[in-house]
């Protein structure tokens, strides 16, 4: 089967991440260099910094936002693989009112293809025992999807990189159809890895 990476633009700034939003402090016991963020406290709370909406959004720490519009789309299909959380929205434009601006979710993949197909080139650098921090090194060859663990969701992710999003033919066709605006697809075995990131080492 082929598989896609959803690419949600971010030249079109409908949204951003509010200031009041919150994570989990994950520390770590042997390394201090481990400490990062864990699990959202909060709901995800939004500026809204436009009034020209897209369907899809993904903020700069990389929450994704769609539309009620969009996600009518993809329940009315039956798209799986997926769960919504109402957002807070904290800001608005001048000359927005609040009434004008459509509810905003935000989209969580929750299928899942286990680890990538060593054909990607992924393997593993580092493990700490002590706080779970695992790391990766870069696809080599973009995201080979491994059909035997996925699960058959339309939407869902790797182990090693579970913030990009993949989808099957069938979600493919009813963005398309439904014509969702500010997203995009790569084959997955065609990614590349991102101009100017550095690479895991």
């Amino acid at each position: 089967m082929t598989f896609y990476k959803l690419e949600i633009g971010r030249e079109r700034k409908y949204i951003e991440a509010g200031s009041d939003n919150d994570w989990e402090s994950i520390v770590c016991p042997k390394d201090p260099g481990h400490l990062r963020a864990g699990r959202q406290l909060t709901d995800l709370f939004l500026d809204v910094l436009s009034w020209n909406g897209a369907d899809f959004s993904r903020t700069m720490l990389s929450g994704v936002v769609i539309t009620d519009h969009a996600l009518e789309a993809l329940r009315g299909a039956g798209l799986t693989g997926f769960a919504v959380k109402p957002t807070r929205v904290s800001s608005y434009p001048a000359g927005v009112e609040r009434s004008e601006v459509p509810p905003l979710w935000e989209f969580l993949p929750t299928g899942t293809a286990g680890a990538a197909h060593p054909d990607s080139g992924i393997v593993e650098l580092h493990r700490c025992e002590e706080c779970g921090l695992v790391e990766y090194s870069s696809f080599k060859h973009g995201i080979v999807v491994k059909e035997a663990t996925h699960d058959g969701s339309d939407f869902f992710t790797v182990t090693e990189y579970p913030k990009y999003i993949l989808v099957g033919p069938r979600a493919k066709q009813v963005i398309e159809r439904n014509r969702l605006s500010n997203v995009g697809f790569v084959l997955s075995s065609n990614l590349q890895w991102p101009q100017g990131v550095a690479e895991p080492v």
